[in-house]
């Protein structure tokens, strides 16, 4: 019996169809699963993402009433303070209110952006308080996080934490770090100012007066120029 083309192809279609019903027949549970596990995928990021912008709000807003407990007044203790206002009659209370609140944030969402951000904070407060240890710890624990915004700012302040703990080779490091390597957050000339600083108050003129000839002719122009022009003037 002899085909013609069109029903030749007909038939190699009808079994190219069967092939094919037959092979998802065979394999219905593997495609089943890999549908479910797409599916499950794609509810378990939406929903992290979700928690993730929910936490990152509450955070931010509860970051927002700690800065305001830290920027509070200090007022005399015979001020009377009119109802739904924070203020303190001392910069210690009010340190040691803001750095609760900080730890408060940090313990409870230490993840997030506004949680690292308490977290240095609470080190701010603490190398204010003098717990020089305590605020050591806080910092270098930012110093390698990816955010590296506020890994730098972490590392200019345990600077001066280490500055006070006499720790000059190590605040040196640091310095040195971020005049390499500077950010937004921490230009170059802060880091050099801050080097320089750290040798006028080690007697080091020589070597402070060579950092701010360097920022006078990397800034010929300007108010770094002029700062830079002072802090020599007043080294000689």
């Amino acid at each position: 019996m002899r085909y013609t083309r069109h029903e030749l192809k007909q038939d190699k279609f009808a079994e190219s169809a069967a092939e094919a019903v037959h092979e998802v027949v065979e394999h219905r549970s593997t495609y089943i699963r890999l549908i479910v596990a797409v599916v499950v995928v794609t509810v378990v990021v939406s929903g992290l993402w979700w928690f993730y912008s929910s936490r990152e709000e509450q955070s931010a807003a509860a970051l927002g009433k700690a800065m305001l407990t830290y920027s509070a007044p200090v007022v005399p203790p015979t001020t009377a303070i009119p109802a739904g206002i924070t203020a303190f009659t001392s910069d210690q209370d009010r340190l040691v209110a803001s750095k609760k609140a900080f730890y408060d944030i940090s313990d409870k969402y230490g993840w997030t952006r506004s949680g690292q951000y308490a977290r240095y904070m609470a080190g701010i407060s603490e190398a204010a308080l003098g717990n020089f240890k305590v605020a050591e710890d806080q910092l270098r624990a930012l110093t390698n996080i990816r955010r590296k915004e506020l890994a730098a700012l972490a590392k200019l302040a345990l600077a001066s934490v280490y500055r006070q703990e006499g720790r000059e080779a190590d605040a040196v490091n640091l310095l040195q770090g971020l005049m390499d390597k500077p950010s937004d957050s921490v230009p170059k000339v802060n880091a050099q100012l801050a080097l320089a600083d750290l040798y006028v108050a080690g007697h080091q003129n020589d070597k402070a007066r060579l950092i701010y000839e360097t920022i006078a002719k990397e800034n010929p122009k300007g108010a770094l120029n002029q700062i830079a022009r002072e802090h020599q003037e007043e080294l000689k």
